[in-house]
C-alpha cells in the first residue's frame, strides 16, 4: 500500500554583510514547530486545548541554562491567522481538554469580534536567538576583548516600543570568543562582562543590523528554517498622540514581493494622500544595502497617492516622478527590512497589515 506523506518545506537564507557597513538582517524563514493544536475555548490570556494533548508544567517557558528556547503561538487558521504572541505560562494536565498555554497580549485581546474562536488552529513555534540564528557564528568577526571594542562584528537591535522617527539601537551584541568572564557566548553592551546573552531573542517581524566594524565582507549564513505557510499579519501604528512613527519592520516571507503584491496600502494598514507631492500621508523608508555606509539614510520612499490626475492612484516614489506608477516595484526583500511612517494621529492608533499567501 502506497501512503502519501508531506512535509513543511524547508530553506535557508544568505545575506551579505558589507565591510566597514551597517547591511539590514532578518529572518524570513521559521525554526521547526514543536506543538500543534486547536482551541477549545479562550479566556483573556488564557488558551484551552481540544483533545488530550499534554505538556509538562511550564515546558514553553524559558528557564536559563535549562530550557533555552523562549516559544510564541502563532495561529494558522481563523481571524488571527498569522499573528503570534510570547509564551509565558503553560499547565502541565494530563486531563482531556484542560491542557492551556498562557501568552503576552501586549495590549491585543483574543476575544470578542474578530478573536480567537472554538476550532481555530495554532502552532508553537521557537523564536530565533542570537546562537540559534548565527550557528557557529559563520560569518561573525569574534572579538578577544571583553569590552566589545576594536574589529568585530556587532547585532544592533531597535526597540518596537520606541516612539517617535529615526530611531537609534535600543541594544548592541557581539560575540565574545575568550575563556574569562564566563566563557565565550554573546554580550550585550552594558549588560555585564559576565552576562551571556546566547537564548536573546530576534522577533519574526523586526530586522537587525549587522554591523561590521573595520573588518571583511562576510557572508552570513542562517541555520535552516521552516518556510511560513497562508497569510501573514503584522501591527503598524501610532504610539503617541500628533506624532510620526516609525515603525521598523522585516516580513517573514522568503520571496520578493511587490508593492501591489503586498497588499499594504488595500488592507488600511497604509493612509495615503490626495497630494501628489507626497506631502501629506503615510511613508515606505527602503534603505539600499549595496552602499558601503553606517547609519545610513532612506534610499527611497514610497506613499500612495489617492487622486485621479497625473495617471490616476497608486503608488509613487518621491522624486520618481508624479505620473510614474510605481505598484510593480520589487521593494520587500526576504532577509532584509524597511520602515513604515506613520503620520501623526490626534490619540494613537494600530492597523494590522494582512498580506495574503504569496506561494
Amino acid at each position: 500500500m502506497a501512503a502519501e506523506v508531506s512535509t513543511e518545506p524547508v530553506g535557508f537564507n544568505k545575506v551579505t554583510a558589507l565591510g566597514n557597513s551597517d547591511t539590514r538582517f532578518s529572518l524570513p524563514l521559521h525554526r521547526p514547530t514543536v506543538f500543534a493544536g486547536a482551541v477549545l475555548s479562550v479566556n483573556n490570556s488564557v488558551l484551552t486545548i481540544q483533545g488530550g494533548q499534554t505538556l509538562s508544567a511550564n515546558q514553553l517557558v524559558y528557564s536559563a541554562g535549562v530550557q533555552s528556547n523562549v516559544y510564541y503561538v502563532t495561529f494558522t487558521t481563523g481571524t488571527r491567522a498569522g499573528m503570534y504572541y510570547t509564551v509565558v505560562a503553560n499547565n502541565g494536565s494530563t486531563v482531556a481538554d484542560a491542557s492551556t498555554i498562557t501568552v503576552d497580549l501586549n495590549g491585543d485581546t483574543l476575544q470578542g469580534a474578530g478573536g480567537v474562536v472554538a476550532g481555530d488552529k495554532f502552532q508553537v513555534v521557537p523564536y530565533w536567538s542570537l546562537n540559534t540564528v548565527f550557528p557557529g557564528q559563520v560569518g561573525i568577526t569574534k572579538t578577544a576583548q571583553i569590552n566589545g571594542v576594536g574589529a568585530l562584528t556587532r547585532i544592533l537591535f531597535f526597540d518596537p516600543n520606541f516612539a517617535g522617527v529615526n530611531p537609534a539601537a535600543s541594544a548592541i551584541y557581539y560575540y565574545f570568543e575568550g575563556t574569562t568572564f564566563g566563557g565565550s557566548g554573546w554580550r550585550k553592551v552594558g549588560g555585564g562582562f559576565t552576562a551571556i546573552k546566547n537564548d536573546d531573542i530576534i522577533l519574526p517581524d523586526m530586522y537587525v543590523v549587522i554591523r561590521q566594524e573595520e573588518v571583511s565582507t562576510s557572508l552570513i549564513n542562517t541555520a535552516v528554517g521552516l518556510v511560513p505557510s497562508g497569510e501573514r499579519k503584522y501591527i503598524v501604528g501610532t504610539l503617541l498622540p500628533n506624532a510620526d512613527q516609525d515603525n521598523v519592520l522585516a516580513i517573514d516571507i522568503p520571496v520578493p514581493m511587490s508593492l501591489a503584491q503586498s497588499n499594504l496600502y488595500q488592507s488600511g494598514a497604509f493612509v495615503g494622500t490626495s497630494q501628489i507631492t507626497g506631502s501629506t500621508g503615510d511613508k515606505l523608508l527602503l534603505f539600499d544595502d549595496s552602499l558601503v555606509l553606517k547609519n545610513k539614510a532612506a534610499s527611497k520612499i514610497y506613499y500612495y497617492f489617492t487622486g485621479d490626475t497625473f495617471g490616476g492612484p497608486g503608488w509613487r516614489m518621491l522624486g520618481g516622478g508624479f505620473t510614474s506608477v510605481k505598484n510593480n516595484d520589487v521593494v520587500f526583500q526576504p532577509g532584509s527590512g524597511f520602515i513604515i511612517r506613520k503620520q501623526a494621529t490626534p490619540t494613537p492608533t494600530t492597523t494590522v497589515w494582512t498580506i495574503p499567501a504569496v506561494y
